[in-house]
């Protein structure tokens, strides 16, 4: 019998457990090591509040890449239907549980514990978890996800502050009334913000970033990507030159990202990191759009002033008895009655799994020093030495470096049903 363990309960370990369960012929074991109680959510699916919506429309959020309006069809919404991302838990561990019951070769264990390392031994892998005991494995799938989030210099003074959130997906809400201030202005603000704004009539949300702008917005109807022309695909520039020029922007990118990892792994070095300098927050804006209903509410905040941006970069804060306040580079300053932090994770770089592997040469850093290595377009992880483990899989953000767009449901189902089929091959 084989014997699997997949690192990470999030979504990502979870679509590699579901594509096990339909694709297993013999006899096979998973284990999922996971601290949190409730596999699939992770920090995207953990949220309480149904007005969190997906950034994705449910047409693409099936989780199997040959069954396209699974979700659809689970949810009874069409194509352009944006789900709480609440309810895409439900799904995920629904479509779990389902799976599992109907493949009775696989025995199942959730093992509530971190894994603090991997090492090669006589059956391929063995792994040691957070109690100090230790097991060995045939496979193993890095699953990790989401690692800890980004934090600007003056704000990492504030995190033992009642009126500070430094992992607002982890922490739960500590000021509920005033004024809230977020520093980063993507998604993540967004539906921080917009919950602020629902709880009381009277509060207030001041967000700031070095861009000043805000996410785009989904159409109310998603077109058909466009198709990438091959001349595109050979920089940074053109991409963009694409995407700004085209009819319809929107079917532009969603072309540009199905196929942008391929088109970010035939980049050189130079090359991803102009993307990087010149070109993502760009990206970023324009990639991780809002719901139309979500966009509605923000344009509703702003035109009241209960939602105001700032473009400018905080160089220092202060915390009095009942406030907050925010020293701008332009000489400003803002102040409220708590603080978020909306920069996001940092899931390529501090991981102290990922560390150790990198320390003792079973795996090698990716481009630029983000994430790890495999053997693209597969996911086998590269060693110090010539080739990839075969099996050793990574999938999802620990593989930016290398692919970039490697952290949505559309890509994270393709690269699970990858890894399933090659850990049920028969001679795997």
């Amino acid at each position: 019998m084989k014997h699997v363990l997949i690192v990470g309960g999030g979504a990502s370990g979870l679509l590699v457990a579901i594509n096990i369960f339909r694709l297993a012929k013999d006899s096979i074991s998973i284990e999922i090591a996971e601290p949190r109680e409730v596999l699939g959510q992770g920090l995207a699916y953990s949220t309480t509040d149904e007005a969190h919506l997906l950034n994705v429309p449910a047409g693409r959020m099936s989780a199997f890449p040959d069954q396209p309006s699974h979700f659809v069809d689970w949810a009874g919404r069409d194509n352009n239907y944006f789900a709480p991302r609440k309810e895409y838990g439900r799904y995920l561990l629904e479509t779990f549980a389902e799976t599992k019951t109907k493949s009775p070769r696989v025995n199942f264990e959730h093992r509530r514990l971190m894994v603090r390392d991997i090492s090669p031994s006589s059956s391929e892998w063995e792994a040691e978890f957070s109690d100090g005991s230790s097991r060995e494995y045939n496979q193993v799938v890095l699953a990790m996800g989401h690692g800890l989030p980004l934090e600007i210099s003056a704000l990492k003074g504030l995190r033992d502050s009642a009126r500070y959130q430094a992992d607002p997906w982890r922490e739960s809400s500590k000021i509920s009334s005033g004024t809230l201030i977020g520093v980063g202005t993507g998604l993540t603000f967004i539906d921080l913000a917009l919950s602020h704004l629902r709880t009381h009539p009277e509060n207030r949300v001041i967000g700031i970033s070095r861009n000043g702008l805000l996410p785009e917005a989904h159409l109310a109807k998603r077109a058909e990507p466009l198709p990438v022309p091959s001349q595109v695909r050979s920089s940074a520039r053109a991409v963009r030159e694409f995407i700004d020029n085209a009819s319809d922007w929107r079917a532009a990118q969603d072309g540009v990202r199905h196929e942008l990892p391929d088109i970010w792994f035939s980049w050189n070095e130079e090359e991803k990191k102009e993307f990087f300098a010149k070109h993502l927050r760009w990206w970023n804006v324009h990639r991780h759009r809002v719901s139309p209903e979500i966009q509605l509410e923000v344009e509703k905040a702003i035109g009241e002033e209960r939602l105001q941006i700032v473009k400018d970069e905080v160089e220092g804060i202060t915390e009095g008895a009942n406030q907050v306040v925010l020293h701008l580079k332009s000489g400003a300053s803002i102040s409220g009655e708590s603080l978020v932090n909306c920069l996001g994770y940092d899931a390529w770089k501090v991981n102290c799994l990922l560390s150790r592997l990198m320390e003792s040469g079973v795996a090698v850093a990716g481009p630029m020093g983000l994430g790890i290595q495999s053997d693209f377009p597969r996911f086998n992880v590269k060693s110090s030495q010539p080739g990839g483990h075969p099996n050793l899989y990574a999938i999802g953000p620990i593989l930016l470096g290398e692919r970039f767009e490697t952290t949505a449901i559309p890509e994270l189902k393709e690269q699970a049903l990858e890894i399933a089929r090659r850990i049920t091959s028969s001679d795997a």
